[in-house]
């Protein structure tokens, strides 16, 4: 099922708001592909609220272990830092645009700090995504994990979020009540709903997200609802 992601750094995971876009909340979508941490660009999508989708730009990759706060510095020290995150995030299974480095060297010092901190630790990167296009794609809360959800338990909270078309809200509401140990399963089934089923994960969602999001995303949601 899909919630539509907004990820900046994925492709914009959510389309939360793009919650997909992206970044904002969105169907199961994407929460995103990783890509820059401009609110509102991307990735996962979660579901629904954008599922945190594709819209976005992404969340950042992973800053090499030591890039750390250079990141947020200037030119070769943040391109050094979004290139690498960007590759941390594909090894940590979340769908990422093309212009993922580019997207991550425009967005916040905040944010390339975060990432250059969180190194390879996929979880820590997915939150770091997650912060930073929440403002912008859950304007009413959430779409942060901070609960205790499992992954599954949150992946079908956003399905039904796309079923009744409940919107960027439901979805952003279930981002919130996963649990933080959840965060990259999370990113990486919204980024890829985002990418692979934007036309029907963003906005209010449907169930036709969650049917694309069954037959396209089966690595991701396997190992999401394993969790």
């Amino acid at each position: 099922m899909a919630r539509a992601a907004t990820i900046v750094v994925l492709s914009s995971l959510w389309l939360l708001s793009a919650c997909s876009g992206g970044g904002g909340s969105g169907g199961n979508g994407g929460s995103g592909q990783a890509g820059a941490a401009t609110a509102g660009s991307g990735g996962a999508g979660t579901t629904g609220a954008a599922g945190n989708g594709a819209a976005g730009s992404g969340a950042a990759g992973n800053g090499a272990a030591g890039s750390g706060v250079a990141g947020a510095g200037g030119g070769s020290s943040a391109q050094a830092l979004c290139t690498s995150s960007c590759a941390a995030f594909v090894t940590c299974g979340v769908t990422t645009k093309s212009t993922c480095a580019t997207d991550c060297q425009s967005a916040s010092a905040t944010y390339r700090s975060c990432i250059g901190t969180a190194g390879s630790d996929c979880n820590a990167l997915a939150l770091c995504y997650f912060q930073a296009v929440a403002g912008t794609n859950c304007t009413t809360g959430g779409g942060v994990p901070g609960g205790t959800d499992t992954c599954s338990a949150t992946e079908a909270c956003q399905a039904s979020c796309n079923t009744n078309g409940a919107g960027p809200a439901c979805r952003c509401a279930c981002a919130g009540s996963a649990a933080p140990g959840v965060a990259n399963l999370l990113l990486g089934v919204n980024s890829c709903a985002t990418d692979l089923c934007a036309s029907s994960c963003t906005g209010a969602g449907s169930a036709d997200c969650n049917s694309c999001f069954d037959t396209n995303c089966q690595t991701p949601r396997t190992a999401c609802l394993a969790n």
